[in-house]
């Protein structure tokens, strides 16, 4: 049986079905550029820094890569964009990341410019973006809370006119923000006008992550690592200037600026890719009680064409909805479609992962290394299905985007 997908079948293959050229060798710079100066990732989900050396290793990263047209190329000329930018060029360089097992841009950061870019003042532009491309700042997000993750808009953060003065008393709870013990600024979502509806009293803030009344506690998971944050906000003050767009129009910039990582979701297919090479590469190196590894047995091989035919699938669904995407032709469920496949499938593959471990009396030292990478992914894994909107939530907006169910 096969026992990889070919790599080469990149879904950023020209939508014409010819070669593209300038892909290829944006591909290829990109792929160099990885191997020679890339800071590796220490497991799937595991962002934060373990001490100081590590920390300004991955900042000093994330600056080779603005410094570099690689990241932010899609920003105005004038913020530090490339003139002749194509958006296919960030999915190939998500690609290129994943494949050389190079750390990751953080969505926050994605996120964060996008909005700076699209509603921020011209003085937030000048103070916000040039820290970012330096890797001064790193941002995390400050939207979900413990009884609002997935219905962002029921969120009950406050964020009160001040008595005397222009500013706002910010009072709540935020959670699941990954990366704020590190982070030095915040994008936070607060309810301004408690009388307007669900979506209309919401306003968009950038916060100093350092201001008094702010305090963030590190979540610890199963993994044994403590990515996410609880982030508590007593009375933090923020002036007007932290005001990020209009005041209660924050669900416009919110809706606006998680679209703009929608073209990432491409990337996924790639990470796919990846696992059921190394799931072949633990059938390979588990030995059954009889001394034969579980790849020579028949069972075996059928779920392994079956998790393959199941990743064949998520690459077509994301070809498509990228090609959608670049046409700007898009579906408004499209994007939960992919992100319910990938994230279904990723679960569906470490279960396997670990139905494989289990039956093995040993793993031959070539694998040692695989079956951890599985152990952790198995943990990780659940948090996929949570993170960006639990697979609940995708259904029901599948169902009455694309189905035209009633809302349940």
């Amino acid at each position: 049986m096969a026992t990889d997908i070919k790599a080469d079948a990149d879904i950023t293959a020209d939508t014409s079905g010819t070669a593209d050229t300038d892909v290829d060798a944006y591909r290829a710079r990109i792929r160099s550029f990885i191997a020679e100066r890339g800071v590796p990732m220490r497991g799937e989900g595991v962002r934060v820094p373990r001490d100081a050396d590590e920390e300004k290793a991955i900042r000093g990263w994330l600056r080779s890569l603005y410094e570099a047209g690689y990241l932010g190329a899609g920003w105005p000329v004038e913020w530090g964009g490339r003139a002749g930018h194509r958006p296919l060029h960030d999915l190939v360089l998500m690609e290129e990341l994943i494949r050389g097992d190079a750390y990751r841009p953080l969505d926050q950061v994605m996120l964060a410019s996008h909005a700076i870019i699209e509603f921020g003042t011209d003085a937030q532009k000048r103070d916000l973006l040039p820290r970012i491309r330096r890797g001064e700042h790193v941002w995390c997000q400050l939207f979900s809370e413990p009884d609002a993750g997935s219905d962002l808009a029921s969120l009950r953060t406050r964020a009160e006119p001040e008595p005397a003065g222009d500013g706002f008393l910010v009072t709540g709870q935020k959670i699941w923000s990954t990366d704020a013990q590190w982070a030095d600024m915040g994008l936070l979502l607060a309810r301004t006008d408690p009388t307007a509806g669900r979506h209309a009293g919401l306003t968009a803030f950038v916060v100093p992550m350092d201001l008094p009344g702010l305090d963030v506690r590190p979540i610890r998971e199963m993994t044994g690592h403590a990515e996410f944050c609880e982030v508590f906000l007593d009375g933090v003050r923020l002036g007007r200037e932290h005001v990020l767009g209009e005041v209660n129009g924050g669900w416009k910039l919110v809706t606006s600026g998680l679209a703009s990582e929608r073209a990432f979701v491409g990337a996924n297919a790639v990470q796919l890719e990846r696992l059921f090479a190394d799931l072949v590469t633990l059938a390979r190196a588990a030995r059954l009680p009889d001394g034969t590894t579980a790849l020579r047995h028949e069972d075996v091989q059928a779920k392994l064409a079956d998790a393959l035919t199941r990743v064949e699938e998520v690459r077509l669904i994301v070809r498509d909805t990228v090609e959608r995407i670049l046409v700007d032709d898009e579906h408004p469920s499209d994007g939960p479609v992919a992100k319910l496949a990938y994230t279904e499938t990723n679960v569906a593959l470490t279960e396997l992962a670990m139905e494989i471990l289990a039956s093995a009396a040993s793993v031959d030292h070539e694998g040692l290394a695989v079956a951890d990478r599985w152990r952790h992914n198995f943990l990780w894994g659940r948090a996929l299905t949570i993170s960006g909107g639990a697979s609940e939530i995708m259904r029901g907006l599948i169902g009455r985007q694309l189905l035209g169910l009633p809302r349940a």
